[in-house]
């Protein structure tokens, strides 16, 4: 999950060197860590022979291609018999991730014959048998709370996911209401309503959150004034189905 949630810095995507200096800090910037949780739920998963994991994906580039090996674990490891790329439907932003960015991604990189190239490959394998679909829909484009989803939507994610993963800041945002919620507040309670259950990656880069213990978000501020917005700082945050 550490590869998925930091590139969205900018400078994590400049170098490889850069890259492995932020993984091997990873565990001293996350302010929330509910990764037993989610391992629990993947190896629920896993021995009930896979489920359907949606990806709710933000940026192309450099993340895309995490947010791709992501998936490519979740398939191979078994936890998943598909996963769900819930890409944009249009771009809001330039790097908004789209279907086409997708296929285009796995498409460039398939050329060659290195490391990347196989991986890719396999990528487009899954992308033809199914175990990676891509379904775009206009309400991850548009200014509404998670919780403001469409009833449509919400019935089938309910009645067929999984485990939501949900990628970016503005998705986090999104989980929140972009509401200022005290940033102690507990995770699962606000996330309560939750069709399925519920994991965000995200860096911080906007003045609000929840699920920070009082102690890390001191630790953050009394070494880093701007913590709340310059992306240095990460969370990991999960809240099970709305009816569990």
């Amino acid at each position: 999950m550490d590869l998925s949630l930091w590139p969205a810095d900018a400078g994590v995507a400049s170098s490889s060197e850069a890259f492995d200096q932020v993984l091997a800090s990873s565990s001293e910037q996350l302010l929330a860590d509910d990764t037993e949780q989610v391992t629990q739920l993947l190896d629920t998963l896993r021995a009930k022979g896979g489920g359907v994991i949606d990806l709710v994906v933000d940026n192309a580039g450099f993340e895309l291609c995490t947010d791709l090996l992501l998936a490519d674990h979740l398939v191979g490891s078994g936890a998943a018999k598909c996963v769900r790329f819930r890409v944009k439907h249009h771009p809001t932003f330039v790097s908004d991730a789209l279907e086409r960015d997708v296929d285009a991604h796995i498409a460039e990189l398939a050329k060659g014959d290195g490391a990347a190239a196989s991986v890719a490959k396999r990528w487009g394998e899954r992308r033809a048998s199914g175990e990676f679909a891509c379904v775009a829909d206009t309400y991850w484009a548009m200014p509404y709370a998670l919780w403001d989803v469409p009833e449509t939507l919400y019935d089938h994610l309910r009645d067929s996911s999984s485990l939501i993963i949900v990628k970016g800041d503005a998705n986090y945002r999104r989980a929140l209401g972009d509401r200022p919620w005290p940033l102690d507040a507990p995770f699962a309670d606000v996330c309560s309503y939750a069709p399925a259950p519920l994991l965000c990656l995200r860096t911080l880069k906007a003045e609000l959150g929840c699920g920070m213990a009082k102690q890390g978000t001191d630790r953050a501020a009394s070494s880093d004034e701007t913590w709340l917005t310059d992306g240095r700082w990460g969370v990991v945050h999960f809240s099970p189905a709305a009816d569990e």
